[in-house]
């Protein structure tokens, strides 16, 4: 199982990125969060199969159509999570 934390920052508010985050992930069986940090960033925490985690970042690296990502900061999560769903907090 695959645990990471990720910021993503741009245009990532407002523009339905943590809808379209929830629907991918959820797609792949992928639990965690997602929610806004500040204007400019989103913050979510995956949790599944490694391909299955991979595929989503790789997703998360351009977003939407209706967002522009800048920058994505990708780490281990090493805290136990136990929610079994994906959420938008």
């Amino acid at each position: 199982m695959k645990r990471i934390h990720i910021i993503i920052t741009g245009t990532v508010t407002g523009v339905g990125f943590r809808w379209w985050l929830k629907m991918e992930a959820e797609k792949r069986n992928i639990h965690g969060f997602v929610k806004n940090r500040t204007e400019y960033e989103v913050e979510a925490l995956l949790l599944g199969h490694e391909k299955d985690v991979e595929d989503v970042v790789r997703l998360c690296r351009k977003g939407p159509s209706s967002s522009k990502v800048e920058s994505i900061k990708i780490e281990d999560y090493q805290q136990e999570y136990t929610e079994k769903s994906f959420d938008i907090l």
